[in-house]
């Protein structure tokens, strides 16, 4: 359980490749889409976290409710707590991705994960951002880990892949989401209380600034990058229901 309780701390993750799912909800999307689970801390009456680990075939160790809250990262955690093996990381996904770059609140990352696996775009962490397994992403992602790609990324270049443009979202002085371009786009999303750095802002293709008739002066960045995402997908949505109405006879 020691070990299990370490992988709060993001130098264990990375030293063991290891991270931590909480509650039953997260462990039932992680075992839909066949990630690798190697033990699950659950209490005595959790009929459920018991059979998972039966049907998987993993060990499932009985812990009450102290122990439940030293594994947990919540005030009141609801069982189980299960480790399970981080996917390696995969080249960023073909099509539309959403980049968090620095954005450092782990409540955002996540939201920003759960945005991008909803609108069906790929997600990529950029440099000073969260760690995208930490337990906090984890929860605010409510399984959209699972649902799309999440990779790392030092630099721009590997977003310019299959000729997609970046797309930097900025507070003013942008096109408005609803008039991107029909290509592949990389979508980067900034720090609230700053935004991207000037440089990522230079380095990109165009920018983007969200509309706010209500005087606001801006938007929570996972709001601000749910919003664009949306708008991304619907471009897709209308594109591809145009190819096919020119498919017609």
């Amino acid at each position: 359980m020691l070990e299990a309780a370490a992988l709060h701390d993001p130098r264990a993750r990375a030293q063991t490749g290891r991270a931590l799912l909480e509650g039953p909800h997260l462990l039932g999307e992680a075992l839909a889409a066949g990630a690798r689970i190697e033990r699950i801390f659950a209490r005595a009456d959790d009929a459920i976290s018991r059979e998972a680990a039966r049907r998987v075939g993993v060990d499932l160790v009985v812990v009450d409710e102290r122990a439940l809250r030293r594994l947990a990262t919540t005030e009141h955690p609801q069982s189980p707590v299960a480790v399970f093996v981080i996917p390696d990381p995969p080249p960023v996904a073909a099509g539309d991705v959403l980049v968090a770059w620095g954005v450092g609140d782990p409540g955002n990352v996540g939201t920003l994960i759960r945005s991008a696996a909803a609108f069906g775009l790929g997600f990529a962490a950029g440099p000073g951002t969260a760690d995208p397994w930490a337990p906090k992403v984890l929860r605010a992602a409510a399984g959209g880990h699972f649902r799309t790609g999440v990779t790392r990324l030092d630099t721009l270049d590997p977003l310019r892949a299959g000729g997609r443009r970046l797309a930097a979202t900025v507070a003013r002085g942008g096109m408005p989401p609803a008039a991107l371009p029909e290509m592949p786009l990389a979508i980067l999303v900034g720090e609230e209380a700053r935004g991207l750095p000037p440089e990522v802002v230079a380095g990109c293709d165009l920018a983007v600034t969200i509309p706010m008739p209500g005087g606001s002066e801006s938007l929570n960045a996972a709001v601000a990058g749910a919003i664009v995402a949306y708008e991304a997908a619907q471009r897709r949505r209308s594109s591809r229901g145009g190819e096919a109405a020119a498919a017609r006879p």
